[in-house]
């Protein structure tokens, strides 16, 4: 006869009290109640959250899902406007020094850090600093550029990849809170891809690829001198946003040739996995916060966009299953 151990590969566990976590599918036994029982575990979702003030494509996101930020972009214009989330809605903050869309964004509410782009005449080198209620000039990149990837914070942030008129760029340039420094090349240049991660801890997933590729699978990772190839996204696509951390990444959104998509995926390290696809299809948006709790929003369709959308990560909950022989 199969024993459960063999099955599950654990033994029933034996508790006075039910533990506040346990793995998902693990049986115990409460000796308390004299019970046997089973941990819930919460599938992944999207909700939607407070419209942005104003609709636009192709802005930047910092922070997390309970104190976002959201600036740049382009509405019928280019724009400077900063918003910021409070987990329910959107309020102004203070306008960016530089009108730009196309640009890079990394940090908190409370320390944002804006970069690159383009204005009204050409890509910009220009970087500001946000302090919570107003932006003030920062270091100059060494390469202005467009559509790169961004990433970290404000005193340790990362850009890699876009363009400046002429071939696309595989450079990447680190910030110190000051000044900017050339960082390892990407392997493959690319533009309008996801970003993710710190600057030494650093992820880049998908976009468009020199060579004709519109729709990379491509996954590359950076550990603050070099970058080196990671799993694959399961669809390749541009256009996408990012959030979290290197060993727990989350990709989202974007486009495959003219069709939008809803597609999420989460990546443990070594590769993506598919997860439940957001409420509204969209590219060029922007994301911030972690893999458990991220936030989307902005972006376009036939439209531009103010919806916001919620994510909230697979997770074991404080409900518990008693097991029964029915």
């Amino acid at each position: 006869m199969t024993t459960y151990k063999e099955i599950f590969g654990k033994y029933v566990k034996n508790y006075s009290s039910d533990p506040s976590s346990d793995a998902e599918g693990q049986i115990w036994y409460n000796s308390t109640s004299g019970t046997f029982k089973s941990q819930v575990s919460l599938g992944a979702a999207w909700a939607s959250g407070g419209n942005l003030g104003t609709a636009r494509k192709e802005l930047a996101g910092a922070g997390t899902q309970t104190a976002g930020l959201a600036f740049g972009g382009e509405t019928t214009t280019f724009s400077n406007a900063t918003e910021e989330y409070d987990g329910a809605a959107w309020s102004g903050g203070g306008n960016m020094g530089t009108a730009r869309y196309r640009l890079g964004g990394a940090g908190i509410q409370t320390a944002g850090l804006a970069f690159a782009g383009l204005t009204s005449t050409a890509e910009t080198n220009a970087t500001e600093e946000y302090d919570g209620s107003a932006w003030t000039g920062g270091g100059n990149l060494a390469t202005a550029r467009q559509i790169g990837m961004g990433a970290g914070t404000q005193t340790a942030g990362l850009t890699a990849g876009g363009f400046n008129g002429g071939p696309m760029l595989a450079s990447s340039e680190e910030y110190d809170g000051s000044a900017w420094t050339a960082g390892g090349n990407l392997g493959t240049a690319r533009y309008v891809m996801a970003g993710a991660g710190t600057q030494t801890a650093a992820l880049a997933a998908g976009g468009y690829v020199s060579g004709g590729t519109p729709n990379s699978t491509a996954t590359e990772e950076y550990d603050g001198s070099a970058w080196t190839a990671g799993g694959n996204l399961n669809t390749g696509r541009k256009q996408l946003a990012g959030a979290g951390t290197q060993t727990a990444g989350l990709a989202f959104g974007g486009i495959v040739a003219t069709t939008n998509q809803n597609v999420t995926e989460e990546y443990n390290g070594t590769s993506w996995t598919n997860s439940t696809n957001m409420g509204t299809a969209r590219s060029r948006l922007a994301g911030c916060g972690t893999q458990t709790a991220g936030l989307a929003f902005g972006g376009f369709t036939t439209a531009n966009l103010a919806n916001t959308e919620e994510y909230t990560g697979a997770f074991l909950t404080d409900n518990y299953k008693t097991i029964t022989t029915s």
